[in-house]
């Protein structure tokens, strides 16, 4: 009876031992290590696919750079950072946000069309979570106004819900920038998005923003390399705002 009586405690102990572990992971969205999976190839853009609204540069890295993702594909239910160079060069964003769920599918220079050509993949693996940040390089380009790149923004936020509803998305605000000219655009496209999209129980917005802007609303000296993209000071104040999306109950 004694060694019945132990035999059910520790299998007691045990469950509650995994009851936690599981809970840890569905409050932070850590997802259990998983196998490759096959991404059909269909998915991602074509090679010769070329995006109007990029620039010359552009048009020659950003097959460069889904080359690089058809290789290191994504995993189900990954948490994904979407967005251009400013998501791109935050590097290994697992290990800036200590969860190996997280994956950088930024590309420099890319604009809201490229975006939205290379939502496949993404949807495919149903992320747990989408960041984005994207927006800047529309608003670089005169020809491209703030009505446009909204309109775009709210696009990719729609189509990654329609095909997902169970991930949580987050808008991060266009960052602001050293460029006088591009104060009021970038005002606006902010203005004209959040007034399109409402917080709810799946989309929330993260004013990045304001988290890098003077009193001028130009970026911040100190956070920037160069007036437009952060530099190791600027990523580490990022990472510490995203992080309490990490660390809160019920977000992820």
């Amino acid at each position: 009876m004694k060694r019945n009586f132990l035999y059910q405690t520790i299998l007691f102990l045990f469950g509650i031992l995994l009851l936690n572990a599981c809970t840890s992971v569905h409050k932070l969205g850590r997802v259990p290590p998983q196998s490759a999976i096959a991404i059909p190839d269909s998915l991602y853009p074509a090679a010769s696919l070329t995006i109007a609204t990029h620039n010359d540069w552009t048009k020659k890295n950003y097959p460069q750079r889904i080359k690089v993702f058809r290789k290191e594909p994504l995993q189900m239910h990954d948490i994904v950072l979407l967005g251009n160079s400013i998501t791109q060069l935050g590097h290994d964003w697992g290990a800036r946000l200590h969860n190996p769920a997280v994956k950088n599918r930024g590309i420099a220079g890319d604009v809201t069309d490229g975006v939205l050509a290379r939502l496949g993949e993404i949807c495919y693996v149903q992320p747990t979570a989408v960041f984005i940040e994207i927006g800047i390089n529309d608003l670089f380009n005169s020809s491209l106004t703030p009505e446009r790149t909204a309109k775009n923004i709210v696009a990719i936020i729609n189509n990654i819900h329609s095909k997902n509803p169970g991930t949580k998305i987050f808008f991060q605000t266009i960052f602001p920038t050293s460029h006088d000219s591009l104060v009021q655009r970038i005002t606006q496209t902010n203005k004209l998005v959040l007034a399109a999209c409402k917080p709810n129980k799946w989309f929330s917005i993260i004013d990045t923003h304001a988290l890098f802007a003077d009193k001028n609303d130009l970026m911040i000296k100190e956070y920037s390399k160069d007036g437009v993209h952060p530099n190791e000071k600027g990523y580490e104040i990022w990472v510490k705002c995203l992080q309490k999306y990490f660390d809160t109950s019920g977000i992820l």
